[in-house]
C-alpha cells in the first residue's frame, strides 16, 4: 500500500532539510542558498545539517584532521549554535573577524608588507594632501597628525615580530590590527595567494555562513570566487533572506550572485509569529519579491497596532501605549516595559530613555568613535566596558576569586615581561584595587576617577587618548582639542551611565535598535519610528509610507536598479516586525498626526481598528 505522508507544520520545510544534507559529500560536494525568511527555524536548519555532517563523514574529516567552518553574524549567535551542536570540535564556529583573522594569523611577513603598501598609500595621499592646504587650516593641522601617526606606524612595521587582534575590541596595542583591516587583509590574500585558497579548502571541506545577506561583500565575493575554482573539493552553504539585509556592507542582490549549480531550497514557514504579525510581515515584503510565509495552524490571531503622535512627550506618550496595549491584548505585562522590548532606529532615542545620554552622545561626536561605540568594540573605552565593569560585578557579587583572576589577566605587572614580580608590587597592586573598589562602594563615581586612580597607580593599560586627557589635555584650536574635549565629557558621566550603555549594548535592556534585534525574537514588541530623530538620510519611514515624497537620488537609484532609501527602509521595517511572536505596537511620531493618520487609513497593511492617534 502507497505511503502517503501527512503535510503538517512542522514537516511542510522538511524537504530543504533533505536537500541541503544532499549537498554533502566529500566526493562530490554541492553548494546551496537556502532562503529562510523570518521565524522559519533556520538556526534549526543550520544544526541538522552539522548533525547529518557529523553522523555520515564526522570520523572520516576527523581523521584527516579536517574540519567544517561555520561563520555567524553575531557572538550570540556563535554561542547558541556551539551549544545546540553540542560543543562537537568538528564544527569551527566563530565569527566573520575570527574566522578571517584564525586563516591569516600566522602569515606576519605577508601582513607587514600589506600594511606597508596600504599606510604608504595613506601617506602619499596626505603628503598631497598638505601641499594642497594652507598652513592656518584645520584641514592642514589635521592632516600633519595623520601623517606623523602614519610615519610613526610604518616606521614601527619592521619591529613587529608578531601582530595580534582582538575580534571584540581592545585592539589598542601598537601590534595590533583593527576589525577593517583583518577584513581586507583576508579578502585579498584570499583573492591572491593560491596557496590560502588551498589552505582553506582542505582544512574546510564545507563552509557554512549564517545571515549570509549581511557578510561582509569583499569576502563573500572572495568564497563564492574560491567555490568556483574548486567546485569539486569544496562546498558552501549560504542561509539567509535578502530581505534581512539591514547593513550597507553587505552583498546587494547576493541571491543573483548564485550560481544555477547550486541548490536554492526554501522555505515557507513562519514558525514564530501569531498569523495577523505574518499577514502584515508579507504585506511589506510583498512589492520586493512577492514571497509569503504561511503562519502556524496553531498560532492563530495575534495583534497589531499603529499608533500615531506627536513628540511633544514620548515619554508619557509610550507609558500610554503600553497601558493600551495591556487593555487590547488582555496581556498585563504590557504594562511594564520591562516586559518588552522595545526597538529605536537610532542608538540615541534608546540613550536617552535608558540613562547614558551624555557618555554616548559625546562620544558620537567624535567621528573616529562613532562605529565602534555603535557595535561595542570602542576600544578608546574598552578598560571601562571590559575590565571595570567585570570587576565591579565581582565585587557586587562578593567573588573575590573572579576579581583576582580580571585583575591577574589584565593589570600590567603581569602583562609586562619588563616588571620583576616582588611582594612589595604585588602589595602597592592590591592597595591599588582595593582604592577602586571602594570608590564604587561607596558612591556612583565619574569614569574620570577612576580612570585617575588606575593611570596613576599603573593598574591597566589605558588608550592613548585618556592618556593624554589625563597627562596633558590639548588647548583650544589644537587639532585633538574637539576630540579630547568629548572623550573628557563622556568620562566625567558617572559609571552607572557606562554600565547602562554596556548592558544595552548587549541585548540586555528593554530597549535596542531596530538594527540590533535580527534573528531574535520577542512575545511583545514596541517599534519606535521617529523620522527627526535619524542622523542620516539612510533611512525615511515617511518616504516608505509615502508622507514625503522620493529625492531624486532615490528616482535616479530606482531607475538604474539600485538600492534606495525605501528599500533599505522597508526591509529595516519587515526586521522590526518580523521579531513579536504575539503583539506587535508600532509607534509613529510625527509633525503632523492627522496627515498621517488620514494616510494610514489608505494604506492596506493596516485594519482601520488598528490605527490609532494619541
Amino acid at each position: 500500500m502507497e505511503d502517503i505522508r501527512v503535510v503538517t507544520d512542522d514537516n511542510r520545510d522538511s524537504n530543504a532539510d533533505s536537500v541541503i544534507q544532499s549537498c554533502f559529500d566529500l566526493k562530490n560536494p554541492k553548494s546551496f542558498f537556502l532562503f529562510a525568511g523570518a521565524g522559519s527555524g533556520k538556526t534549526r536548519s543550520l544544526v541538522s545539517a552539522l548533525e547529518y555532517i557529523n553522523a555520515k563523514m564526522g570520523r572520516e574529516l576527523k581523521l584527516n584532521g579536517r574540519n567544517v567552518a561555520v561563520i555567524t553574524y553575531t557572538n550570540a549567535a556563535r554561542d547558541e549554535i556551539k551549544r545546540r551542536s553540542r560543543y562537537n570540535p568538528l564544527f569551527e564556529i566563530s565569527t566573520i573577524h575570527s574566522f578571517a583573522w584564525n586563516l591569516i594569523c600566522s602569515h606576519t611577513c605577508d601582513i607587514r608588507e600589506w600594511l606597508k603598501r596600504e599606510i604608504s598609500v595613506k601617506k602619499a595621499e596626505a603628503e598631497t594632501k598638505l601641499a594642497t592646504s594652507r598652513k592656518t587650516t584645520k584641514t592642514y593641522k589635521d592632516t600633519e597628525k595623520k601623517l606623523v601617526k602614519l610615519t610613526q606606524r610604518l616606521e614601527y612595521l619592521d619591529s613587529v615580530k608578531h601582530f595580534i587582534y582582538n575580534p571584540d575590541g581592545l585592539n589598542v596595542e601598537n601590534n595590533s590590527l583593527d576589525h577593517s583591516e583583518v577584513i581586507k587583509i583576508t579578502a585579498e590574500f584570499l583573492s591572491q595567494k593560491e596557496t590560502l585558497q588551498k589552505i582553506l579548502v582542505d582544512k574546510y571541506p564545507i563552509l557554512l555562513i549564517d545571515e549570509s545577506q549581511d557578510t561582509k561583500k569583499d569576502l563573500m565575493n572572495v568564497f563564492l570566487q574560491i567555490q568556483e575554482k574548486y567546485a569539486t573539493r569544496f562546498s558552501v552553504g549560504l542561509l539567509g533572506d535578502i530581505m534581512q539585509r539591514i547593513y550597507l556592507d553587505g552583498k546587494e542582490d547576493l541571491h543573483k550572485s548564485i550560481p544555477t549549480t547550486w541548490e536554492t531550497p526554501e522555505k515557507i514557514m513562519n514558525h514564530r509569529s501569531r498569523k495577523r504579525i505574518v499577514d502584515l510581515c508579507n504585506s511589506i515584503r510583498k512589492p520586493v519579491d512577492g514571497i509569503e510565509q504561511k503562519s502556524r495552524e496553531d498560532k492563530p490571531g495575534g495583534f497589531v497596532r499603529i499608533f500615531v503622535s506627536s513628540r511633544n512627550n514620548p515619554y508619557e506618550t509610550e507609558q500610554s501605549i503600553l497601558f493600551q496595549m495591556s487593555q487590547i491584548t488582555g496581556d498585563a505585562k504590557w504594562e511594564q516595559i520591562k516586559n518588552v522590548k522595545a526597538l529605536t532606529l537610532e542608538h540615541k532615542m534608546a540613550a536617552s530613555r535608558l540613562g547614558f545620554k551624555n557618555f554616548y552622545e559625546s562620544l558620537h561626536n567624535v567621528p573616529s568613535y562613532r562605529q565602534g561605540l555603535m557595535d561595542g568594540s570602542l576600544s578608546v573605552v574598552g578598560v571601562l566596558t571590559h575590565i571595570l565593569i567585570p570587576l565591579h560585578q565581582a565585587d557586587l557579587n562578593n567573588n573575590p576569586f573572579e576579581k583576582a583572576k580580571i585583575v591577574k589577566e589584565n593589570t600590567l605587572i603581569f602583562r609586562e615581561k619588563d616588571f620583576a614580580l616582588t611582594n612589595e608590587l604585588l602589595q602597592e597592586l592590591q592597595i591599588s584595587v582595593d582604592t577602586l573598589s571602594a570608590c564604587w562602594s561607596e558612591k556612583d563615581p565619574s569614569c574620570c576617577e577612576l580612570l585617575r586612580i588606575i593611570y596613576e597607580n599603573k593598574i591597566f593599560s589605558l588608550s592613548k587618548d585618556i592618556e593624554q586627557m589625563l597627562e596633558n589635555p590639548p588647548s583650544e584650536g589644537d587639532e585633538d582639542f574637539q576630540k579630547i574635549s568629548n572623550l573628557s565629557a563622556a568620562l566625567n558621566s558617572p559609571f552607572s551611565e557606562v554600565e547602562r550603555y554596556w548592558e544595552y549594548i548587549n541585548g540586555q535592556a528593554s530597549f535596542d535598535t531596530h538594527q540590533g534585534v535580527k534573528g531574535l525574537e520577542f512575545e511583545r514588541v514596541m517599534v519606535i519610528i521617529d523620522d527627526s530623530a535619524a542622523r542620516s538620510n539612510t533611512f525615511s519611514y515617511d518616504k516608505l509610507f509615502g508622507f514625503e515624497p522620493k529625492s531624486d537620488t532615490d528616482i535616479k537609484n530606482e531607475s538604474e536598479g539600485k538600492d534606495t532609501t525605501l528599500d533599505r527602509t522597508r526591509r529595516l521595517l519587515y526586521v522590526t516586525c518580523s521579531r513579536a511572536m504575539d503583539s506587535l505596537a508600532i509607534v509613529y511620531y510625527t509633525d503632523d498626526v492627522e496627515k498621517v493618520y488620514s494616510a494610514l487609513l489608505n494604506n492596506t497593511w493596516f485594519n482601520q481598528e488598528e490605527i490609532i492617534c494619541i
